[in-house]
């Protein structure tokens, strides 16, 4: 291998390393041939033996045609990298624009929230949760999960607007207990 690798860019003649180290030498090439730690080309009447460093830089300046191949995969290479860049940046737009949306969907969700708790407000004030899911989540399309966790993260937020009593048949869980019932204060 050190003779190989040293002989560079222009190979070393097969005939030449078999001068150097005998019969073996035959068996050890295609050995370090079949691992792919060197190429064996034939070069006019002459096999010529490379590194895979060697032959590549080889091919590069004697081969117009592999030239072109490199210069055009490198071409690719390029376009890859640009189109990944652009793809990073619509994915950090998607991302804001997201939280946009979410936060705009909070709002419109508090709103929708408090139109429903006023609508089905009783002369004591409490509303059973199921009551105002059901208006809520036909007029927003939310899942009954979905509802929950918004109007767990609505109260929490806003602990000064609604009070929340336990029982009923579903609701939000505070402190481990199953909340079903809420007014507005």
């Amino acid at each position: 291998m050190e003779k190989i690798s040293a002989s560079g860019i222009s190979g070393v003649k097969k005939a030449d390393l078999k001068k150097i180290f005998g019969k073996d030498c035959e068996s050890m090439l295609e050995e370090l041939k079949a691992d792919e730690k060197i190429f064996i080309e034939k070069k006019g009447v002459a096999y010529f033996v490379w590194t895979k460093e060697n032959y590549v830089q080889h091919v590069t300046q004697n081969d117009p045609k592999f030239k072109l191949m490199l210069n055009m995969l490198a071409g690719v290479n390029q376009s890859i990298a640009k189109v990944k860049a652009h793809a990073d940046v619509l994915q950090e737009e998607l991302e804001r624009s997201s939280l946009r949306d979410d936060a705009h969907k909070n709002d419109d969700f508090e709103g929708v929230f408090n139109s429903s708790l006023n609508e089905s407000s009783t002369s004591i004030g409490w509303i059973p949760f199921n009551k105002i899911r059901e208006k809520v989540c036909e007029n927003q399309n939310l899942s009954k999960e979905k509802f929950y966790q918004m109007t767990t993260s609505l109260i929490e937020n806003h602990q000064d607007r609604y009070e929340v009593s336990s029982g009923g048949q579903e609701g939000i869980v505070m402190r481990g207990l199953v909340h079903g019932y809420v007014r507005k204060i």
